[in-house]
This record gives structure tokens, sequence and C-alpha cells, in this order.
């Protein structure tokens, strides 16, 4: 086989070249028929030679070198037990062919890892989207006929005390209140149960101003606040990209929980502040190392909690207390996803001196 091009000079470019090339010449037995390929020179691997060539393989090379059509195509080959995956160039030169051939394992087995998580994926929506149907239908179903039941059911103890007391034991009467006093409280829990339900976020996410946010919240609980002599000391704080009325939500929450677990013998006192925090320094298992965070405080110098619960008091209705003394509810619980739904996340510390709630918004 005769090159056109000095054999040096083609040593030098396939040097350069970072995936295989060959270049390899058609063996031909008596009758013209190719029988093989011969390498004539190579940049890096194994030829694709008679040795080492798999016979579909062989079979697209003597098409290339008979019709003179290239070969552009992505094979899949066993070795050594192991799947791997080639894209292979072929193009006819002379009485052979030069051959390209670039190892698309790494990124061939990539591909094939997405693709199941992408079905695995789609598996998790359908099954979220059916347990979101099912708690739709519960919203509704409670949010309607649970509670017009329930209203229906209290109402028929009111007629039977108000208009047969005289035919009813001391005995009797009091079991029909405790009775009311349970479903009043069935009441109040479905109502917390949907009031959860409903955080959502229909709204666009815009740049909130904190501050302006903050004061709203202020005057809403403003006679809350001076009945229970309450000192509020905020610090300036950022505009962060939320949605304005689930932070106001979250702010009324923390405040009036501030306010409402005080110690019996101080004045509640809240302080509100703001910090940068690189999610690296975060002690939290929520908080990405690459991501910085704005951190707004709300510290108060009321009865706090035992440190050891600071995950489960973002439950529903987790008792924070004794029993009979406060009662467990969804306050936290919807702080918790109000800063889930904004991809940050909160945290709780506690001290015998003071409480404090972190929140933590992504820059």
């Amino acid at each position: 086989m005769s090159l056109n091009l000095d054999s040096q000079l083609l040593e030098a470019l396939f040097e350069t070249i970072s995936n295989e090339v060959h270049v390899l010449e058609a063996v031909k037995n008596s009758d013209h028929f190719i029988t093989g390929f011969k390498s004539l020179m190579g940049n890096k691997g194994d030829a694709p030679d008679n040795g080492k060539l798999d016979r579909k393989l062989f079979d697209q090379f003597v098409n290339v070198v008979e019709t003179g059509e290239p070969l552009d195509m992505i094979f899949q080959y066993g070795e050594n037990g192991e799947n791997r995956w080639y894209h292979v160039k072929a193009k006819k030169f002379n009485n052979g062919l030069i051959v390209y051939r670039e190892d698309r394992t790494i990124a061939k087995q990539a591909e094939e890892k997405i693709m199941q998580l992408n079905t695995a994926l789609f598996t998790k929506n359908r099954r979220l989207e059916a347990l979101s149907s099912e708690l739709k239908t519960f919203t509704t179903i409670a949010a309607n006929d649970y509670n017009e039941t329930l209203k229906h059911l209290y109402n028929s103890m009111e007629f039977i005390i108000n208009n047969d007391a005289r035919n009813l034991s001391d005995a009797g009467k009091a079991n029909i209140r405790r009775a009311q006093a349970a479903i009043q409280k069935m009441k109040l829990l479905t109502d917390d149960i949907i009031s959860f339900s409903k955080i959502h976020t229909d709204e666009q996410m815009i740049l909130v101003d904190l501050n302006e946010i903050l004061a709203i919240v202020l005057a809403t609980l403003d006679e809350k606040i001076k009945v229970e002599n309450t000192i509020i000391r905020p610090e300036k704080l950022p505009s962060v990209k939320g949605y304005p009325s689930l932070i106001s939500l979250l702010f009324f929450h923390l405040i009036s929980n501030s306010i409402k677990f005080r110690k019996e013998e101080l004045d509640p006192v809240i302080d509100i502040t703001h910090s940068m925090k690189h999610g690296s320094e975060i002690e939290h298992s929520s908080a990405l190392n690459d991501v910085t965070y704005n951190l707004v405080s709300i510290a108060d110098n009321g009865i706090g909690f035992d440190p050891q619960e600071g995950e489960k008091i973002f439950t529903m209705f987790y008792r924070l207390h004794e029993k009979g003394k406060q009662k467990g509810g969804i306050g936290l619980a919807i702080c918790k996803k109000i800063m889930d739904l904004h991809g940050g996340f909160i945290a709780s510390e506690c001290t015998p001196e003071c409480t404090t709630f972190k929140c933590y918004f992504p820059v």
C-alpha cells in the first residue's frame, strides 16, 4: 500500500489526536475477496485488525472499502465480562481505510443511569400525584362534609341539653358537655390540617423587603404586644426572593409563639437579627456547602424547650410542654413548610436564657 502523505508526518499527526486513529490495509485472497485487515499505522490502543475485530464491525469495514460509503456508528462490545461502547468512524483510504475510535462507555453508562433515574422519578411523580389527589379529596371532605357533620353533632347535643335538661341527670349533662368539648377539639384539629394543606405557592416569587413584611406583622399583633408588655427589638433586615404572604405568615407564627410561650415572671423580649452565613459554616443537614444564606433569627426570653427536641418541634401537633399546659399545634410545622418552599430551612436553638429560631433564605 502506498501512502500519499509522509509516514512520519502521519504518525506525528496521530499523536496529537486524543482518541484512537488507525490506518488499515485490506487483505484479499486470490478471488479478490477481503479476508481481513492489516494495521499499517496507529496512535494508541490495539488496532482493530483480524485478531481484535468484531464480526459485525468487520462486515462494516468491508462495506466501507468496497462501496466507499463512510461509517459512523456506536458499537457495543463485551470485553472481560464488561460491556463497553465505542463511537467508530471509518473512511476509505486507498486500498484500505482510516478508522477513528472513541471510548463512549462512561458517557453511555451515565446516559443509562439518567434513563433509570428518570424512570424512577416518573414513577415517584405518579405516586406523588396520586397522593396529592387523595390529599385534595380529603381536604375537600374535611372542609365541607366532615366539618358540617361535626357542627350538626354539636348542635344536636346542645338541643338535647336545652330541651330535655329536666329528663337528664347531672352526670348525663356532664357527659354531653364532655362529648361537645371533644367534638370542638376535633373541629380545631381539622381546621389546623386544612390550614396546613392550603399552604402553597400560587403567587409569583419576587424580591421581598423583610422590613416591610415585619412592620405589617407587628401592626397586626399590636394589641397582643401591648397587652403582654412585649418588647420588640428588630435590626434592619435584607430583601430576599420569596412569597410575601408566606413570609408574613412565617413571621406571624414565630413572633406569636415568642409572646405566647413567655415566662410568667418576665415581660417578653424579642430580638430580630440578620447575618450572612455560608453553607459550609452551618451544621444542619439541609445546608448546601456551595450556597450563601440570609439568616434571619428571632430570639426570645421565653420558657423554651428541651434542646433534644429541636427537630421534633417542627412536626404537626407535637406537644412542646406538659399535657394541659400547652397544646400541640401546627404553627412551627407551617414555618418549616414555608422555608422548604423557599428552598431554605429553619432551625432552632434553646438555652436557659434564650430561645432562637433561625430562618435560612438562600441568596
